[in-house]
């Protein structure tokens, strides 16, 4: 049997709040999420070095549980994995009324804010440097399962590197699928035999991965924003001014039955074969 990649977090224990005891200036919260608030901040004494502050609220009684669950999840599989496109944990720590975890803050944001004004070449780059990291996580029986514009990071020199794993579950060696009611996602990325699953039907969660890294590549390809009743595939197929070898790489991961659909491994092997950025390929 494989050993795990994923180890025990490593969680600091502070006795005062979170960014005075780290010499940190909070300049916003960026977001909201179910968890808390995501904050920006910078160091007192360098203020150029930014960082991004991740929340987890222990003041709701009820909702403790599935925060600090959440919370330790995010924390193993950051400090676990080793591979250039996927965000890094600085370090995290519990400390009074929340939890924290602390990664390194990107300016350019993530790929949601690029919609509509990235080309179709970084479009294809950055969908291959996910791809990468996907086959890196797959290859350790490691599932994302919240693949999306949002979770999509990029660093100064334009290169994607895919966060938040709050929903990535570890499957068991050998076993392929999960019920359905043990999968998260967001909705407009989620693939056909999800929207059409009951609770316990058995779904393949590696091809979910798939599914959804096709919706954040046809979202930068057709400028526009996921949409829950969109058929991806269909509209794919019927646009008519798209690269071929575009076409291809979007039919492969968009492919309706999960049956037929390309593997992350195998649609690397494909795309290798006619991309530009076959040393991403090769090297990462």
């Amino acid at each position: 049997m494989a050993e795990s990649v994923l180890k025990s977090p490593a969680v600091l224990k502070f006795d005062t709040d979170f960014f005075t005891k780290s010499s940190l200036k909070p300049e916003g919260v960026v977001d909201t999420g179910v968890c808390g608030d995501i904050v920006v901040a910078s160091l007192l004494d360098k203020p150029e070095w930014k960082f991004i502050v991740k929340k987890f609220s222990l003041l709701d009684e009820e909702r403790v549980p599935r925060n600090k669950t959440i919370f330790n999840r995010e924390v193993k599989f950051m400090q676990s994995v080793r591979h250039p496109f996927l965000v890094k944990c600085v370090y995290a720590a519990e400390c009074p009324g929340y939890l924290a975890i602390c990664m390194k803050y990107y300016y350019s944001r993530t790929l949601n804010f690029h919609v509509g004004n990235i080309d179709l070449s970084l479009s294809e780059q950055c969908v291959v440097q996910v791809a990468c990291a996907l086959r890196y996580l797959h290859k350790n029986n490691l599932v994302h399962l919240d693949v999306k514009l949002d979770n999509v990071f990029v660093d100064g020199q334009h290169n994607a590197i895919l966060g938040d794993f709050g929903l990535a579950l570890e499957m068991p060696a050998g076993q392929q699928t999960l019920k359905a009611r043990n999968i998260g996602g967001t909705v407009g990325y989620f693939a056909p035999e999800m929207m059409k699953a009951a609770a316990v039907t058995e779904i393949d969660p590696y091809k979910l991965d798939c599914y959804s890294l096709g919706v954040v590549f046809w979202s930068l390809v057709f400028e526009r924003g996921p949409e829950e009743d969109v058929n991806y595939y269909f509209e794919t197929r019927k646009k008519r001014d798209l690269q071929e070898n575009i076409r291809d790489m979007l039919l492969r991961l968009l492919e309706r039955d999960p049956a037929r659909r390309v593997t992350i491994a195998d649609f690397l092997r494909r795309v290798r074969r006619d991309s530009i950025y076959r040393n991403i390929i090769d090297t990462n």
